[in-house]
């Protein structure tokens, strides 16, 4: 409750009022749920959208290039980010199957992006233009991200039996960077002749806006939880000079 102390005329130490819910408003955990959350939300439909649509379309191999794609670059290796640092999967299972979880949805999401490429560039490669698939903003994002996905995972494997400071932050950062190329190939995916066949120029428009928001989501988590662990791992003198002390490992208050 507030309540005002009068420590001389002069000086007046006034306590802030604030119900519990409204400091819980505040704080960083809430909005690593939220985001958790939407990004879950967001990946589903991206995928159920496009795996619908692609299942039913009569070019039978651009439709499973799409699914193949969608489905192990977007929302495997995007569920991969989001599961490693999850606020309620810790509380129901341990660390280390979360860990083992992480692993999985990532060769998962890499082995059947690689399916995806592999069958658009033979559908490319029969039809004589390959190069100009990979010459474009959709092909070019798409191959780099997954050989950054890729290298996410030789990093992730190494870190298996190696445990190093650097190569932890080179696997998370590849694993970041590749994805939002990923996010970037599909957005330019929905400007192809594939998308406008497909879909009308609204539906088009609210895929592109619901591709965003899961970009947005998914790396904003991944951002959050990196630059946790980035402050924990500072030294500490370099907060208390600055007035602000650890209250513990994951709070900072300011004095």
């Amino acid at each position: 409750m507030s309540h005002v102390q009068n420590v001389t005329t002069d000086h007046v130490v006034i306590y802030e009022f604030a119900w519990p819910l409204l400091v819980a408003l505040f704080e960083v955990d809430l909005y690593r749920i939220a985001l958790e959350l939407v990004a879950h939300a967001l990946l589903t439909v991206v995928a159920v959208v496009v795996v619908r649509k692609s299942l039913g379309m009569d070019d039978s191999r651009s439709g499973q290039h799409a699914v193949y794609s969608t489905v192990g670059l977007i929302f495997c290796a995007g569920e991969a980010l989001l599961v490693c640092h999850s606020w309620w999967l810790k509380d129901l299972t341990s660390r280390r199957r979360l860990v083992l979880l992480h692993m999985v949805l990532g060769m998962a999401g890499l082995w059947l992006g690689l399916i995806g490429i592999f069958l658009k560039s033979l559908a490319k490669s029969r039809a004589k233009e390959r190069d100009r698939h990979f010459a474009s903003k959709h092909g070019a994002c798409g191959l780099l991200g997954f050989l950054l996905v890729a290298g996410s995972l030789v990093t992730g494997l190494a870190l298996v039996h190696l445990s190093h400071l650097v190569l932890h932050l080179v696997h998370r950062l590849t694993g970041f960077c590749g994805f939002v190329c990923l996010c970037c190939c599909q957005w330019f995916a929905l400007n192809l002749g594939f998308a406008r066949r497909e879909w009308s120029s609204g539906q088009i428009k609210w895929l592109k806006i619901i591709t965003l928001g899961a970009t947005v989501a998914v790396t904003g988590y991944e951002f959050l939880c990196l630059a946790k662990d980035i402050v924990h791992l500072l030294p500490r003198s370099w907060f208390t000079g600055i007035g602000l002390k650890m209250k513990d490992l994951s709070d900072l208050v300011v004095e």
